[in-house]
């Protein structure tokens, strides 16, 4: 069963970008780990409920897989939500959602899958859920798509995207549903296109959704200039930071001077005269979206290997939302 993140693990995971998952639906998909390619990653547990990772894959892939969510005791016809992200939108624009869901043999009479969007008023997706839209597809033991739109309001700040299974009210047998490839699009320049550009939310923690235990911090320092620096290891798994300060345009961070920092000792043998800043080469990061980019680099510092990963939102900025 997946472990609900404790508060020190999530302070550890920003501090020290121990990552999270994976890949997007789409290019232009606001989710995180919509794919489940691993874990539950970037996704929160609705009140403490707790759903299997399976391997079962709606791609068929062997390298991903799904969220296996259930709903157990005596039902009172209202859905159990499992698993949730909260998502900054825009007021006024119609979004689209829904995803891959499967309703295995065996289940009580009238189980469904649901995929829930709930708009809020502030960006925090916090207050009673109020109005919502579904999505939800055949129960028939297979793979089945399902999608719906919803239009927010002016004053929406923020959207919720829930997963839930629903059985009939009354029914005492345990039901169960598997969710992928989940995706939460909406208009250009909110989750990426021509039109994006990077805002001052941007400044975040962020990681690769492929690997657990690297990542990047980003700091805008005006609307011209980032700072950026990469914990990471080098391929004989010594840990390395690797910094720049770079321009901003557009979609676009270039970072043409980055460089390793060593020669640093842990406190009280601290000597910031031993610091060294080694040449290390050049960073490009293309944002498609509030929470979603790619990073590509060239180096030929000993040790390392150009190359690029897909990034996407660790952290969020207190009371910034992306716009």
């Amino acid at each position: 069963m997946q472990n609900k993140w404790s508060a020190s693990r999530i302070f550890i995971m920003t501090c020290l970008l121990v990552g999270i998952s994976t890949a997007t639906q789409a290019q232009d998909n606001l989710l995180a780990n919509p794919g489940f390619d691993s874990d539950f990653s970037g996704w929160d547990e609705y009140f403490g409920r707790v759903g299997d990772w399976d391997s079962d894959d709606a791609d068929g892939s062997g390298s991903s897989g799904s969220a296996l969510l259930g709903n157990e005791g005596t039902s009172d016809g209202v859905v159990p939500l499992v698993l949730n992200q909260c998502i900054p939108v825009q007021g006024g624009e119609q979004y689209d959602f829904g995803g891959a869901i499967r309703v295995p043999a065996g289940q009580p009479s009238g189980t469904a899958a649901y995929i829930f969007a709930y708009p809020y008023t502030n960006d925090s997706c916090a207050g009673d859920l109020g109005i919502f839209v579904s999505a939800t597809g055949a129960a028939n033991g297979n793979w089945s798509p399902a999608s719906a739109s919803i239009t927010t309001g002016a004053n929406v700040q923020s959207m919720l995207i829930a997963l839930g299974v629903f059985k009939p009210e009354g029914e005492t047998a345990d039901a169960e549903a598997y969710f992928d490839n989940i995706y939460l699009e909406g208009p250009e320049g909110n989750n990426g296109g021509d039109d994006f550009e990077i805002n001052p939310s941007m400044s975040a923690s962020w990681f690769n959704p492929a690997e657990s235990g690297h990542g990047i911090m980003i700091h805008l320092l005006d609307a011209n200039t980032a700072w950026m620096c990469w914990f990471t290891y080098d391929l004989s798994g010594n840990p390395a930071w690797i910094c720049a300060l770079g321009s901003v345009s557009g979609d676009t961070i270039t970072l043409n001077d980055a460089f390793q920092v060593e020669g640093g000792a842990f406190p009280p043998n601290y000597d910031p005269g031993m610091i060294q800043e080694v040449p290390w080469g050049s960073i490009t990061i293309v944002f498609t979206g509030c929470d979603a980019g790619t990073m590509t680099w060239t180096t030929n510092a000993p040790g390392f290997t150009s190359g690029s990963m897909p990034l996407a939102r660790l952290t969020n900025l207190w009371s910034v939302a992306c716009n």
